[in-house]
């Protein structure tokens, strides 16, 4: 006895079936045609240019807003353009560093310090003031290692109007070989303006020695003054 089993063509059904290339996947049964694998006319397909997952889009390669017109994405911000802001503050700053910007090495000693200044009429904001006593003659030397990429040395060099007149200084300036740069006796009210050539020096030293103490050394203090100390491009 034979026994006839009738199947229905339909889609879905995994028997005797055609793959169709190019579609989604879905087959059928004997060459059927399957509804699901027409498409509707306009609907679009992965053929027409709709961004598939992982692709650039106009949200641009890491999801943000599209560029605006001038080629920047609108969620960066200020800082992030090297062009602005601090990144070329720092590339100006490299033009010029103050004694009082970089610090010396090793610190400051007993009787030296930073304040504002004056030497004659010239008000010297960032100035270092070596003020030895007379029971404390001695003042610790400054070195001052010089930035990459500045090769000049300024300031001005004098003492100032509250030591007494009889006050005789010594100020030397020598880079870190021990050749002299700068050597310069001081009376009261002589103002120097310091420019040297520091390329290649690595560092520079500034000392100060007082050759003649005043009558009332005892009571006074002179005050060498290194004025706006800083070296230059």
């Amino acid at each position: 006895m034979c026994l006839l089993v009738c199947v229905a063509a339909g889609c879905g059904d995994t028997n005797n079936i055609d793959a169709h290339a190019g579609r989604d996947g879905k087959v059928c049964v004997d060459g059927a045609v399957c509804d699901e694998d027409t498409e509707e006319p306009g609907t679009p397909g992965p053929s027409d240019g709709t961004p598939s997952v992982g692709s650039p889009s106009s949200e641009g390669r890491f999801g943000g807003d599209a560029p605006d017109g001038d080629g920047e994405a609108s969620a960066a911000g200020p800082g992030n353009d090297d062009s602005d802001g601090v990144a070329a503050e720092s590339r100006s700053d490299v033009r010029v560093r103050h004694l009082t910007e970089i610090g010396p090495i090793g610190g400051y000693g007993n009787n030296v310090r930073e304040e504002a200044s004056q030497l004659g009429d010239a008000p010297l904001s960032r100035s270092i003031v070596f003020a030895p006593g007379y029971f404390s003659k001695t003042v610790k030397p400054l070195s001052f290692n010089v930035p990459a990429g500045l090769t000049g040395f300024r300031a001005t060099v004098g003492l100032d109007g509250e030591t007494l007149p009889d006050y005789v200084a010594h100020v030397g300036i020598e880079s870190r070989d021990g050749t002299t740069l700068t050597s310069l006796t001081l009376r009261t009210g002589d103002v120097y303006d310091v420019s040297e050539d520091v390329a290649g020096a690595g560092a520079v030293t500034i000392s100060v020695s007082i050759l003649e103490w005043a009558s009332d050394a005892v009571n006074s203090r002179p005050h060498v003054v290194i004025g706006d100390g800083r070296f230059v491009r």
